[in-house]
């Protein structure tokens, strides 16, 4: 059975893009995910470059997708703090 959290995130459409030209970003958020991501279905997190218009931070889903999340957020701050903890401890 699938958790009902997991089932929330695979349920959410994201807005984000990749550019197509090699002066551009490479990925852009356009709008953001609003409820909480659970941690333990994130694989990687990423900022968007400075040229998008809307600052985001991508975090990648053990299924490969990309969830834009705004950065000013307390839920997505926290999450990349405790992404960030669980990399440095795995690599010590």
């Amino acid at each position: 059975m699938v958790s009902r959290s997991l089932l929330l995130v695979l349920a959410c459409v994201q807005s984000f893009t990749t550019a197509a030209s090699a002066n551009g970003p490479g990925q852009c958020c356009f709008s953001y995910q609003t409820q909480p991501i659970p941690v333990r279905v994130i694989t990687a997190h990423e900022e968007t470059e400075r040229p998008c218009q809307k600052p985001g931070v991508i975090f990648t889903v053990k299924e490969g997708r990309k969830v834009c999340a705004d950065p000013d957020v307390k839920w997505v701050q926290n999450l990349i703090k405790k992404i960030d903890k669980q990399m440095y401890e795995s690599s010590t």
